[in-house]
């Protein structure tokens, strides 16, 4: 198969009033939400007023990036540590007393190798109660982190966790729940 992305049809499919939105939001971050003299209180009103659902409790360090923040949703008493990047062209669900750690990303936007022009192929993400990201992890698309779940710094979840486990050096091994 030869690559075509010239053929890419996924580009255009914003409705004028979702194009503002998006121009709107993209200015919004870059000047005020990742600043860092924009208190997190702050962070947290922004992204309701742009549709996010975000619980009470919730701290959000600044550099954090938001692609759609209509397609974030955090429970309560979460911590989003620096630079963390959420690019969510679906949605990311993420549920209480959850941490992630500096310069994470959780994605749910992908592409589909097996197409010429490389078609979008975007899946929901899961982050359930409890869980832990560790520092400069990855969360790919399609995935669900089990309750009180760890991935480990570095590491890059490509398949869901179950509950009480964790993933480190490649392999998902079963831990004790928090005490």
């Amino acid at each position: 198969m030869d690559r075509d992305l010239s053929a890419f049809s996924g580009s255009g499919n914003f409705a004028l009033l979702r194009k503002i939105q998006i121009g709107t939001w993209f200015c919004v971050q870059h000047l005020i939400f990742r600043s860092a003299f924009f208190p997190s209180s702050l962070r947290s009103l922004l992204l309701k007023l742009f549709g996010a659902s975000v619980g009470s409790g919730v701290y959000i360090r600044r550099g954090v990036r938001v692609h759609f923040p209509w397609n974030l949703e955090i429970a309560d008493n979460c911590w989003i540590g620096e630079e963390v990047w959420f690019i969510n062209h679906e949605k990311i669900n993420i549920g209480s007393n959850v941490c992630i750690s500096q310069r994470s990303i959780i994605c749910s936007g992908g592409h589909d190798y097996r197409s010429a022009s490389l078609e979008y192929a975007h899946k929901p993400v899961v982050i359930k109660d409890g869980a832990w990201v560790c520092l400069d992890a990855k969360v790919l698309p399609g995935v669900t982190i089990g309750e009180c779940s760890v991935v480990s710094a570095g590491e890059i979840a490509r398949k869901s966790l179950p509950d009480y486990s964790m993933l480190v050096g490649g392999q998902v091994r079963p831990i004790d729940p928090p005490k």
